[in-house]
């Protein structure tokens, strides 16, 4: 009797013993499931809600015909956006939504894009792209040569090209004077040049027009290059006149 005794209160004990490690992993369960994790999920997605900036990604394509580009905006961001402000070098930029995170808009001139994307919780994102695919600059002359009052030189264009049939010059005695010759496969174009300054016009082929002057003795200055001198200071132009003469640059 007193063997079964014994056995049976080792056995109650060892019960016992189960149900508390029972009842405290159950109740260990219980605080991660329902206080824990939901703790960590709901602060979690206020710090999200809270601190989140609008992402984007901008692409600017190329330009079939040099005056005009595309820009395409894609947001990237999960949360909506609140404001979003487009300027090119300062000048306000509209924009037209083609998708439900997408937008493009129509640019005429290189600069600096600048965007400016303000979220719903008042985080912001500005981004940047330089715009640099449009023509807007004349052709150039290279390789300027004048000899037995014969001048040639180079015209150059990367992007639109030189349009040929608008090359011209003028001098005191002749307002209209054409090309000697001209070679489109190398930009080569040959004038004659006498005592008089020759005035040479060329565009390219959007329209943007070069202005140079070329001196008997092979100096050139291009219009923009008057343009500033004439702007500048008279007495402080005379004086400079008396130290150095009139400087021209090649």
């Amino acid at each position: 009797m007193n063997q079964y005794n014994n056995q049976s209160r080792s056995n109650r004990r060892k019960t016992n013993s189960v149900y508390r490690h029972d009842d405290g992993r159950s109740g260990f369960l219980t605080v991660l499931l329902f206080y824990v994790l939901p703790f960590i999920v709901v602060n979690g997605l206020i710090f999200f809600l809270v601190t989140a900036r609008p992402k984007g990604e901008v692409t600017i394509n190329e330009s079939s015909d040099y005056i005009s580009t595309t820009m395409e905006l894609k947001i990237k961001s999960l949360l909506p956006l609140k404001t979003m402000e487009l300027a090119l070098d300062g000048t306000p930029i509209e924009v037209t939504k083609t998708g439900s995170k997408t937008y493009t808009a129509i640019l005429t001139t290189n600069g600096m894009l600048e965007i400016k994307l303000t979220c719903f919780n008042k985080m912001k994102t500005i981004l940047y792209e330089q715009v640099n695919v449009l023509d807007d600059t004349p052709p150039a002359t290279k390789d300027t040569v004048i000899e037995d009052g014969i001048l040639s030189f180079r015209l150059e264009d990367s992007q639109s090209g030189v349009d040929f049939s608008s090359i011209s010059a003028c001098d005191e005695d002749d307002p209209e004077i054409l090309p000697l010759s001209i070679d489109r496969s190398t930009g080569l174009v040959t004038f004659e040049i006498q005592k008089e300054n020759l005035a040479v016009t060329a565009k390219d082929m959007i329209g943007n027009e070069l202005h140079i002057t070329f001196t008997p003795q092979g100096e050139s200055i291009e219009e923009t290059e008057l343009d500033n001198e004439e702007t500048e200071d008279p007495g402080t132009a005379e004086e400079d006149e008396e130290s150095t003469g009139t400087q021209i640059t090649d």
